[in-house]
């Protein structure tokens, strides 16, 4: 979803810059899922408050895709 290119004196440091690279798309993806998520429990808390926490699993979904993405960031290191 995300386009990440690195500097070149940065890819040379990393053991595997491109699951490095698609880690970090990975990690953008998943933040905004979750951030996505917390938007929609925004307009809820408004609109109806007791059904505020429906859109916990977005969340949920966003993180772990985010905790995947920090996983190939640490494996391309």
């Amino acid at each position: 979803m995300f386009q990440v290119e690195l500097k070149p004196e940065v890819r040379k440091q990393l053991k595997d810059p491109d699951k490095f690279v698609k880690g970090m798309s990975w990690v953008y993806t998943g933040l905004v899922l979750a951030m996505s998520g917390v938007a929609i429990m925004l307009m809820l808390y408004f609109t109806k408050p007791e059904d505020v926490l429906n859109p916990t699993w977005l969340m949920l979904i966003g993180l772990a895709v985010a905790g995947w993405g920090e996983w190939l960031k640490y494996k391309g290191k």
